[in-house]
């Protein structure tokens, strides 16, 4: 099997990253390098000097939070220095068997694929599938499908980044994540940049691995929805309509489950992103 190496990102949940940690430690193939972004700047070191590949193990601290695309940036000079063409790619709640870095290098091996990810499931619910591939539709509306389409490894519009295997070559070819979303969508652009580069994304439902999804902030989800209509020369106005979808599915799940839903969160988010804001966004004060 090809070396490769992990990033794990970190967010003020030390008990999740030590299990990350120790599963990776469990992986019949142990990555060479192992790089902790911790997105907080508060985690005890310890965490990471008892963790059992602690000897291959860098602590990275970034108190500003930049989101997700900039953590995973952070390899980049690392891989290229250390010549490792594969990047497994971790959220610290992350849940995966014991086989999957060999299973999800090998499906890059056999598809030459940019990106392999697993069916996921719900932590809490481990028979019920949260992801098994994302869809993308021709107005930016993305979402997770829940039936893998095959036993075998299958090529999807994104794949979630909770838990996936990049070749570096295919990163390279788009200039690694682009930072400017912070939170959500990155996948989605990822993946469709890859493919604009001749990558695929492949699910392999022979990977198993397990999370669960936090609350998806509103704002975040429509601004970056049409940050991203707006980089794929997506018409406004299907643009528009396929955020009046995303909110109205949104809403109406909100109010089912007995909390109010966040449409002037989603006015903001759509407004911002019609203006061009992207990045980690501003504290309310209000």
């Amino acid at each position: 099997m090809e070396p490769y190496a992990t990033i794990v990102i970190s967010y003020r949940r030390a008990d999740l990253l030590a299990t990350v940690l120790q599963r990776l430690a469990q992986q019949t193939e142990l990555p060479s390098r192992v790089v902790v972004v911790d997105n907080a700047g508060d985690l005890e070191t310890s965490v990471v000097e008892l963790s059992p590949l602690a000897d291959r193990t860098l602590l990275v601290r970034r108190p500003d939070n930049p989101g997700y695309g900039a953590a995973v940036n952070e390899m980049r000079e690392l891989v290229h220095e250390e010549g490792i063409r594969r990047l497994l790619v971790l959220t610290h709640d992350a849940d995966f068997a014991d086989d999957f870095a060999e299973r999800a290098s090998a499906t890059l091996d056999d598809t030459g694929a940019g990106a392999v990810a697993p069916v996921l499931y719900w932590s809490e619910d481990r028979q019920r599938v949260f992801s098994a591939g994302g869809v993308l539709a021709r107005s930016g509306r993305a979402w997770n499908a829940v039936t893998p389409r095959s036993p075998d490894a299958y090529a999807v519009d994104w794949v979630d980044g909770a838990i996936v295997m990049y070749s570096v070559p295919a990163l390279d070819a788009i200039g690694w994540i682009d930072p400017d979303y912070f939170l959500y969508f990155e996948d989605v652009d990822t993946a469709q940049r890859m493919r604009s580069q001749g990558w695929s994304t492949v699910v392999q439902p022979a990977c198993t691995a397990y999370q669960q999804p936090g609350n998806h902030p509103m704002y975040l989800g429509i601004r970056n929805m049409v940050r991203f209509a707006r980089k794929n020369d997506i018409p406004a106005v299907r643009n528009a309509l396929g955020v009046l979808r995303r909110v109205m599915e949104e809403s109406v799940y909100k109010v089912l489950h007995g909390r109010r839903p966040d449409l002037t969160d989603a006015l903001r988010g759509w407004r911002d992103g019609r203006r061009g804001m992207s990045g980690k966004p501003p504290v309310r004060t209000t």
